[in-house]
């Protein structure tokens, strides 16, 4: 029956919740890692949510800040707020992390995602699987998925406002002197609630920094939120779902972090837009038809800094426009399947011109590809302990051709307070643009394959005192094959990419949280990872960023998190310590580059709300949050600066 579609996810949760006794909460339903819908502690594969409430309590602004503390994830930014950020999940390559916004695919084609203008306005909450999920979500997301899913509207018309101010000292790094501070501004304005049967949520979000540098480093950031859902009729409904960002960064750095530049800046306008409409077709099926639409366009500027030197600009499109249709059935008692099809048009235009005593420069490029896909996912429940899921998924693009993917894995509670967790699969990366077609100096290569991965992961969930307490263990495998590197010469690809180098990756992952009394909860977790070089890419330099026995780049040995929260009424505090391990990495400041290691860091956040609500119902928060309270110097990419201790102060306000 339909009902048993609504209800089997919340008939998962009963079992899982591993609240207190006096604050019991069901487990969270999660739609990223299966497209059944599960309870999270249903499902084989590992999954973290966070709550957009919580992080905008305590003060967490972007969601790449949020994502520091998830198992296996690392951040790697290139300077202060607004700098490209980047995001390593289980060891993997930047670009193997799916990045969804309410459904919608935000990556680029070829997978790369910048996290430095992604944040948590409007945010409901944030789904990261780690794991593959090309079976469930096609390219790129061959470590896992991050899904930002934002707010529906409220039970009765609701209206927030959330402003925050922080100052920072500048920082010092080999020769180069900052004097000042770093000034940010973050304002948010919300409102949502019932219109038309469904509801509406709307939110505009103002963010903005000078900068960890003295010269050209500020930062803006205007961000439009929007999600619409409405009852066409007695079996039909409608939701829509936009996000856009206008974003500038100016940036003094030259690659290699030390600041040259005056008056280079980059601009990114992305706008994401979303439409289902599911249909009921009796007590067995559902259908839903998802439209997606992401835009982005955006480049650089760096205008001439005297009579001798060059100038750049660059004007880049690139558009992802996407269909799926889907079938949820209940084909048989104890199981779900879902039964899918996908059509996307990629496409790409980019123009660049440059200046220099060479003379001028400059070209356009644009290229279009389409890929359809089609794909199959059981759930099966013989008994409520035990959760089965089996999936596979064969994608046809225009430009590589054909892939297959498959996913299998196990939930089993042997007892109410133990449950076993594994699954395999593989996944995939398509080529980006660039790496396909002729650019500049790049011959580019239309035969590249996708890159592709082979994972298991084997995991022990764990509760204590009567759910007072969990713990949680999961070990991971996963192997990276035809990766691709560019060469510049003639023997191989001649000035292109090429398939050629592989890794491996492996790690463990320990997760536990616990009431410790009264008001007072704890959480820990750590992550013991390592990659390594199987087969080398082409440069063979110490530039080199596959080198064959080696670790690959920017992915710490060991990270660890522990945090303490009072959650008290009218004053909730809470502090957090992130520690994290040494990395190697390239020193780009000269050529050819050089290896470094990054040296291993502590950093201690402390946060604190005082509530106060009058007989209206309406809310009023102050709040202050100290990133790296104890000022630590470190650096999360060679030779680039990070902000040392930040302090905030803001009012959020609901009426």
């Amino acid at each position: 029956m339909i009902i048993r579609l609504r209800i089997l996810p919340a008939l998962f949760a009963l079992p899982l919740s591993l609240a207190a006794q006096d604050t019991a909460r069901v487990a969270p339903v999660v739609i990223t890692a299966t497209r059944t819908p599960l309870a999270q502690g249903a499902l084989p594969v590992a999954v973290t949510v966070l709550s957009g409430d919580d992080l905008r309590a305590r003060g967490i602004a972007t969601v790449a800040e949020a994502l520091r503390e998830v198992s296996s994830a690392y951040l790697a930014q290139a300077g202060s707020h607004g700098a490209t950020t980047s995001l390593f999940l289980r060891g993997g390559e930047s670009k193997y992390v799916k990045v969804l916004i309410d459904g919608v695919p935000a990556n680029d084609p070829g997978g790369a995602y910048d996290f430095a203008s992604l944040t948590t306005d409007n945010v409901d909450r944030i789904e990261i699987v780690r794991g593959p999920a090309s079976v469930v979500h096609g390219a790129d997301a061959v470590t896992g998925a991050v899904h930002v899913i934002t707010r529906r509207g409220a039970a009765s018309t609701r209206a927030e406002l959330d402003l925050r101010s922080g100052i920072a000292p500048r920082d010092r790094i080999a020769a180069t002197r900052t004097p000042g501070s770093m000034h940010v501004v973050q304002g948010t304005v919300a409102v949502s609630g019932p219109a038309a049967g469904g509801d509406y949520a709307l939110s505009f979000g103002r963010h903005q920094s000078t900068g960890l540098y003295d010269i050209n480093n500020g930062y803006r950031n205007n961000v439009v939120s929007a999600r619409i859902a409405a009852v066409a009729g007695s079996r039909t409904d409608v939701r829509l779902s936009a996000r856009y960002n206008d974003y500038r960064y100016a940036y003094p750095t030259n690659s290699g972090g030390t600041p040259v530049d005056s008056n280079a800046y980059r601009v990114d306008d992305r706008m994401i837009l979303g439409a289902e409409v599911e249909q009921r077709l009796g007590l067995r099926a559902r259908a839903v038809l998802a439209l997606s639409s992401s835009v982005n366009a955006g480049g650089t500027t760096d205008e001439m800094d005297s009579p001798s030197g060059s100038s750049f600009v660059s004007q880049d499109r690139t558009r992802r426009r996407g269909a799926e249709l889907r079938m949820h059935l209940l084909p048989a008692r104890h199981t779900a399947l879902v039964v899918g099809a996908q059509v996307e048009h990629q496409d790409q235009r980019s123009e660049y011109q440059s200046e220099s005593p060479f003379g001028p420069f400059s070209e356009r490029f644009s290229a279009a590809r389409r890929n359809v896909g089609g794909y199959a996912e059981a759930t099966v429940t013989p008994a409520l302990p035990l959760t089965i899921t089996a999936g596979a998924r064969l994608d046809d693009n225009q430009q590589f051709g054909t892939f297959g993917t498959a996913r299998a894995g196990v939930s089993l509670r042997p007892s109410q307070e133990t449950r076993l967790r594994a699954t395999v699969g593989n996944a995939f990366r398509e080529p980006s643009f660039f790496e396909n077609f002729s650019t500049g100096f790049v011959a580019g290569n239309p035969a590249l394959r996708p890159e592709r991965s082979l994972s298991v992961d084997a995991g022990v969930d764990r509760e204590f005192a009567g759910g007072r307490a969990s713990a949680s263990v999961t070990a991971f495998a996963q192997r990276f094959r035809d990766m691709i590197d560019y060469t510049g010469g003639t023997a191989a690809c001649g000035f292109s990419y090429c398939n050629v180098a592989e890794a491996t990756s492996r790690g463990l992952e320990l997760e536990g949280s616990a009431r410790l009394s009264g008001h007072v909860y704890g959480t820990l977790g750590a992550t013991f990872l390592r990659t390594r070089v199987v087969e080398p890419g082409f440069d063979s330099s110490s530039a080199g960023l596959y080198r064959e026995g080696e670790t690959l780049i920017r992915r710490p040995s060991r990270t660890a998190t522990a945090g303490i929260e009072y959650r008290g009424q009218p004053l909730s505090l809470g502090a957090r310590v992130l520690a994290v391990g040494e990395r190697a990495d390239r020193d780009f400041t000269g050529f050819p580059a050089s290896p470094v290691i990054l040296t291993a860091y502590q950093r201690i956040d402390v946060t604190a709300e005082y509530v106060v609500r009058d007989g209206a119902g309406r809310r009023s928060a102050l709040n202050a949050r100290v990133e790296n309270a104890t000022n630590t110097s470190y650096q999360s990419i060679y030779n680039f600066l990070t902000p040392r201790r930040t302090i905030t102060l803001g009012v959020r306000s609901s009426f």
